[in-house]
């Protein structure tokens, strides 16, 4: 089992283009099971995203994988699900994202 967690402030990221904002805040736990070369987990968290009108926030939810390829080398791709939405209860922008990464180990 793997429990793990993360604090993100970014500006010019995917997320933060997704949501439409200037600059956005998240805080991410992750949850999973590791399955020997290939861990998955699960990612539950928040985003706040900061605009020129003020802020909104919302849930972050997502499943992400990642797999050894040898000793040296990591690939991890997760999805997530985003809404960071007024408080009025208007329209929120919300969708998806999908990043992949590699990280080598020395």
């Amino acid at each position: 089992m793997i429990l793990s967690g993360s604090v993100t402030m970014e500006q010019s990221g995917l997320l933060t283009q997704a949501v439409q904002a200037e600059e956005t805040r998240q805080l991410r736990l992750h949850a999973g099971y590791d399955f020997g070369p290939a861990t998955g987990f699960v990612t539950l968290g928040g985003v706040q995203a900061e605009t020129s009108s003020g802020s909104r926030q919302g849930p972050l939810i997502g499943l992400g994988m990642r797999v050894s390829l040898n000793h040296a080398l990591q690939v991890t791709g997760e999805f997530l699900h985003h809404e960071a939405g007024p408080r009025d209860g208007s329209a929120s922008p919300r969708g998806e994202t999908l990043s992949v990464t590699a990280a080598f180990r020395f």
